[in-house]
């Protein structure tokens, strides 16, 4: 689909995590006993979790107080209702491994150095989601649902080099252990629902149920020097595909023989692989949503300052571009607001967010969206505030 948008609200740049340099005047809001909020283009905001079933994102916004010390802000997107609201945190612990899957948000907090404490988002507060958990400061945590409804933490630690796993599931308020396995090419997020099991979850290429012992759903990786620090996608069975920074792979036979993506959305078809991936081009994958089809977008970047996006996805075992737009969404000033966030949910339905923009009536989230096979113009949802 070709966009050839010249709404004057914003303009698309590109599907990354990148802010924009250009600046709105601010918006500031200060309540009696609040912190000044302060959203506009030049605010970097980041990604803490995505509930995939009810499309919300939940991002940190980190702004000056007036004190001058830094106020952290919470920051809400309701995709599915076309809203969003931000609060003030209050002080007490720092909160990190923000989840992924069809379930609220997760995060967990530091109850000692040894101890973990989940906790799950419930309106503008924090509850405690189980008893807590044994790891060390020195481990990192990624927090998911499974398609059953259960939700999972899945702790990393380095053991000689390698990424060892142990995954705990959340049943009737205690976190039961599902066992242990090293793991290879985990990517972000750290660990998703599983496609082929609706009572597990994947991490890298491992596999964790709640039934059956943890093992690898994939025979073997690509032979690229960087396979391990790529990221990998189960499609179902014995599919899956791997992206690393030249490019992306797919198998159908478990990783006995991966195929480079030789199809190109920049030229309309197959290619020769002339196109420098990281240089000309540039693939990515959406956060929320990994289930099949597999889907991607592509940035082209052979043209500076003209990079486009495209999205795309494989329908019946070939690829088709769902739609193209320029890689931001126009300002009045003729500038153009880049995607920070690109999140893709069930039904094929992506939403392009851009971040914030200062309104005379306060902050706004600017947005995209596509669903049905259409591609929306560029629209502003304005931020609730205490």
């Amino acid at each position: 689909m070709q966009d050839d948008s010249t709404a004057r609200l914003l303009g698309v740049n590109r599907a990354t995590r990148h802010v924009a340099s250009f600046a709105f005047v601010a918006f500031v809001f200060a309540a009696p006993g609040l912190a000044a909020f302060r959203c506009d283009s030049t605010t970097a905001l980041t990604l803490v979790g995505v509930d995939t079933t009810a499309r919300r994102a939940l991002f940190a916004l980190p702004v000056a107080g007036e004190s001058g010390d830094s106020a952290r802000w919470l920051l809400e997107a309701d995709l599915a209702g076309g809203a969003a609201r931000a609060w003030e945190e209050p002080p007490g612990p720092v909160r990190f491994g923000g989840s992924t899957g069809p379930g609220p948000i997760l995060t967990a907090e530091r109850c000692g150095p040894q101890c973990l404490q989940v906790v799950r988002l419930d309106g503008e507060r924090w509850r405690p989601a189980g008893e807590s958990l044994l790891a060390s400061d020195a481990t990192t945590l990624h927090l998911t649902w499974d398609r059953a409804g259960a939700a999972w933490a899945v702790i990393h630690s380095l053991v000689g080099g390698r990424t060892a796993a142990a995954a705990y599931r959340l049943e009737g308020g205690d976190w039961v252990s599902k066992g242990a396995l090293a793991l290879r090419a985990v990517g972000n997020p750290g660990a998703v629902p599983a496609v082929d099991a609706d009572d597990g979850v994947i991490s890298g290429d491992g596999l964790f149920t709640a039934t059956s012992n943890p093992r690898r759903w994939l025979e073997a990786l690509p032979a690229v020097a960087d396979a391990r620090s790529g990221e990998l996608v189960w499609l179902g069975g014995k599919s899956a595909a791997h992206l690393a920074a030249d490019g992306m792979r797919t198998t159908a036979d478990g990783g006995v023989t991966w195929q480079p993506l030789r199809w190109q959305p920049l030229t309309g078809g197959e290619g020769d692989l002339a196109w420098r991936a990281g240089r000309d081009y540039r693939v990515e994958l959406a956060e929320g949503e990994r289930r099949p089809p597999l889907a991607a977008m592509w940035t082209d970047r052979r043209v500076a300052d003209e990079e486009k996006l495209l999205i795309a996805a494989q329908v019946d075992g070939a690829w088709r571009v769902l739609a193209r737009t320029p890689a931001g969404i126009l300002t009045e000033g003729g500038e153009r607001l880049p995607y920070n966030h690109l999140f893709r949910f069930a039904g094929e339905r992506w939403e392009l967010v851009t971040g914030c923009v200062a309104r005379p009536g306060g902050a706004s989230l600017a947005i995209r969206r596509f669903a049905d096979g259409k591609l929306s113009n560029p629209e502003l949802v304005k931020i609730a505030l205490p």
